[in-house]
């Protein structure tokens, strides 16, 4: 066994060790083990909880509410991490690596990415050079994913591993496998041996499988709450079946016969005649203390809240009218654990950046360019005052870049585009004010 402990999120072998068919078996075993907490995650994000598979007797109420606070947390982190999609600048010309963005719709690729970072903690893209020799990534399943790192305190990668189990029927066969390093693509038929079926150089310069990371332990934005969810539900869930039983609530009669007469009657005219003197009818209820249950309700969506750091924005603390400071007070839990998730996120499109980069330059389209003179600006989807923002755009002018300026207002999507329109309409009045100087000088 060659992988690092559990508690390091992280496979781990010395970078001389050969690759052989145990490595890749461990490596493939190691994934298998994150598979129930995926498979367990996704369900929840679905809206499939624990609280649909209750099970009561036939003869007491079982309703099974699902209140999808994970579903919830997970789209508020998403759409406010990329509901604006993410800008690039550089000094450098990017635009070779910005159309291949566009020819792909990147922006729906990296929420697909930033959403799945919500549910599992982690994620990776695969980069590869599509029929046309142009650079293309594709989302792949964690559960059939897994990237291997060196043991040296940078933890580089060495390479990674792309899988999925053939079945005949309902017995397993063998694992087909596609193995990547920084130099070759290999594809591999794992049975009881390690069979290559195909390999073939790439030009990405590195390993073309990228991780993306939610935090530094891969926990994903809902996974902390889930028992506060279960109990949550559970909680709705019991509110309801109360309230069935006591409409359903069992009729008690003291001191008298109900004879067949009184049953017709009560069933017909909901009417209870001839009762003794001494005689007593009442329900057989339980006391629902509906205050105390709203407050235990209200005390865990709180707490759902809070420990996942996800806002209720139907909560009153945000209603009414508030300026961009004043939601930002109140976001500012929220806003610190997006600024890390932002971070993280950053390293992934990095490095897509880079295998980008090196991919086209091999192809001589375009000059290798350093990946720290790159700058992936995020716009977080909050409402903002332009007006505010246009003022302090002024205050700045000469000393922050005006690329950097302009993209600071929400309705501009590219701040460098901006920039090349405004440049070319105050050089195309340059250009008509000469015009029309010479045109006066000529008629004197």
């Amino acid at each position: 066994m060659y992988y690092a402990t559990r508690d390091s999120k992280m496979y781990t072998i010395p970078k001389e060790k050969p690759i052989t068919k145990e490595v890749v078996e461990d490596v493939i075993r190691y994934n298998e083990t994150q598979r129930t907490r995926y498979d367990v995650l996704k369900r929840y994000y679905l809206g499939d909880h624990d609280i649909l598979n209750r099970y009561k007797s036939e003869t007491l109420k079982n309703n099974r509410l699902v209140i999808n606070h994970a579903s919830y947390i997970v789209d508020t982190n998403v759409g406010y991490l990329l509901g604006n999609p993410v800008d690039y600048m550089s000094d450098y010309d990017i635009n070779e690596i910005l159309e291949c963005y566009k020819q792909q719709t990147i922006n729906d690729l990296d929420s697909e990415i930033a959403k799945n970072v919500s549910i599992y903690g982690t994620q990776y893209e695969y980069v590869y050079a599509n029929e046309e020799a142009q650079p293309r990534s594709a989302v792949v399943d964690n559960r059939n994913a897994i990237l291997v790192y060196d043991t040296t305190l940078e933890h580089n990668k060495l390479f990674g591993v792309i899988y999925r189990p053939i079945y005949d029927g309902l017995n397993f066969q063998y694992y087909d496998a596609i193995y990547l390093d920084k130099e070759v693509i290999r594809h591999y038929k794992l049975s009881g041996a390690l069979i290559l079926l195909e390999e073939y150089q790439h030009n990405f310069g590195d390993v073309p499988l990228i991780q993306y990371k939610n935090n530094p332990d891969l926990i994903g934005d809902f996974e902390k709450v889930l028992t506060l969810i279960n109990a949550y539900n559970l909680l709705q869930s019991d509110r309801i079946n109360d309230k069935e039983q006591l409409v359903d609530a069992i009729l008690c009669m003291y001191d008298f016969d109900f004879t067949a007469e009184q049953h017709e009657m009560l069933k017909e005219s909901r009417v209870l005649a001839s009762i003794p003197a001494t005689g007593k009818v009442e329900y057989l209820t339980k006391v629902l203390h509906e205050a105390d249950m709203d407050i235990l309700r209200k005390n865990i969506e709180q707490d759902i809240h809070k420990i996942s750091m996800c806002p209720n924005m139907s909560d009153e603390n945000f209603s009414g009218n508030s300026s961009g400071v004043a939601l930002r007070f109140k976001l500012l839990p929220f806003e610190q654990a997006t600024k890390n998730k932002e971070r993280y996120f950053e390293k992934g499109l990095m490095n897509r950046f880079k295998l980008y980069n090196t991919f086209l330059s091999k192809a001589s389209r375009m000059p290798e360019i350093p990946v720290f003179e790159v700058d992936a600006v995020f716009k977080h989807n909050l409402p903002t005052n332009d007006l505010e923002n246009s003022m302090m755009i002024k205050n700045l002018q000469g000393i922050v870049d005006n690329e950097m300026l302009i993209s600071q207002l929400s309705f501009v999507k590219d701040a460098s585009e901006v920039i090349q329109k405004t440049e070319k309409n105050e050089l195309d009045k340059q250009n008509i004010y000469k015009t029309e100087e010479k045109e006066i000088e000529d008629e004197y």
